[in-house]
């Protein structure tokens, strides 16, 4: 507990019932700054500690009751006083003043978010009550450059909030501390691999997740992503210590404009998410590396055509692209694909080879062949309007 909380509740109760009184842990190890209890180092219980329970008998000590303080479900602490278990009313107004002076502690120390905090969340989790209009705004008001190319990373430090900031976060006033050192850790990693863009936005989202609308000024994106891939240990070594052991990454599609990062920030927290669950976690997931599911479970129109005009705009062939479409139809067999376009069985083996050659995708791999059957769908419905 908290040494400046433990002080307080010690002041508060003693002043109020006027009586001797001892704060003690869940075991009744005595806080020595907080007992008038000089000789006690301990007080053993005769029951359970429970979260129903009014008050504890103390072993030895008649006189003595321990009363534990529970808020919202969280134990605090014990207030071992002399008063008798049936006194309920005694009882109540210890649990009410601790409640009240935790409450208020937590109110005054709690990490306070800034502004960065508050708009990357509200974009996050609240997408729909922000525009493109109001986010340049915003990002103007704040200082960011409007003109450079960004996208999204969320960021996942496992272990964060329920290890980091609950152990080494003692007293509470210090969590809005570690909060921000662990932003500039961040921002420290990624302008130490990506030297040349450090217009970076950096937020913290509550939980484990952090949220960086990162500067990528005359950097290719493709590259990007295969450097955090390749390097991702190396990226993220420091982000680590004895709380946080995993570190995940999702990664959003570039975007030059207020609405692409709108998309791009929701891209990004969606791959982590589905990341984690399909190919674990400590590591980086990108939009374009797992495949048509993304898009499947929350893509808009937009996300869905662009992905089937960069799958087919490779395919400048109509062959290869009839082929395709009739090797799907036929369930991936040879045979009957030959037969439906009227050519011998090798030149369609060649053909698939070719297709593999320029998607890097194999139509006779059944995962493969999902992504672009699905692909294929997505250009007959959004196709004409797309213009291929």
């Amino acid at each position: 507990m908290s040494p400046f909380l433990l002080q307080r509740l010690y002041e508060n109760i003693k002043q109020v019932i006027g009586k001797s009184i001892a704060i003690t842990d869940q075991r009744g190890q005595v806080y020595d700054t907080a007992s008038d209890f000089a000789s006690r180092k301990r007080f053993s219980l005769k029951e359970t500690l429970r979260a129903d329970v009014h008050s504890l008998p103390i072993e030895g000590e008649e006189e003595l009751q321990a009363v534990p303080i529970f808020v919202d479900g969280k134990f605090y602490a014990m207030v071992v006083t002399e008063i008798s278990g049936e006194d309920l009313q005694m009882i109540q107004i210890i649990n009410s003043l601790a409640e009240l002076v935790i409450h208020q502690f937590i109110l005054t120390h709690r990490p306070r978010p800034d502004a960065v905090d508050l708009l990357l969340t509200r974009v996050a989790y609240k997408p729909l009550s922000i525009d493109a209009e109001e986010l340049e705004q915003q990002l103007l008001a704040l200082g960011y450059r409007l003109d450079l190319p960004r996208v999204a990373l969320a960021i996942e430090l496992k272990g964060f909030w329920d290890n980091y900031l609950h152990t080494a976060g003692q007293p509470l006033g210090d969590k809005g501390d570690l909060i921000a050192a662990k932003k500039r850790d961040i921002e420290t990693n990624l302008n130490s691999f990506f030297s040349r863009n450090k217009d970076n936005l950096i937020g913290f989202l509550g939980g484990d997740t952090f949220l960086v609308l990162k500067d990528l000024y005359d950097t290719d994106y493709t590259k990007f992503c295969a450097l955090m891939e390749k390097q991702f240990a190396e990226i993220t070594s420091s982000l680590r210590n004895v709380y946080i052991k995993e570190v995940t990454i999702g990664i959003g599609t570039p975007s030059t404009s207020a609405n692409g990062l709108l998309r791009s920030v929701q891209e990004s927290t969606q791959i982590l998410k589905i990341g984690k669950r399909i190919t674990g976690t400590d590591q980086a997931h990108r939009f374009e590396g797992l495949g048509v599911l993304p898009l499947l479970l929350s893509g808009t129109d937009e996300q869905k055509r662009d992905y089937a005009k960069h799958l087919f705009d490779k395919l400048d062939d109509p062959e290869l692209v009839d082929t395709l479409e009739a090797f799907l139809a036929a369930n991936l067999n040879l045979t009957q694909t030959a037969e439906q376009l009227k050519v011998h069985r090798n030149t369609v083996i060649y053909r698939l080879d070719k297709i593999n050659e320029k998607l890097d995708r194999d139509p006779r791999h059944f995962e493969d062949a999902v992504e672009l059957y699905v692909g294929s769908l997505f250009k007959k419905v959004f196709g004409e309007e797309a213009g291929f």
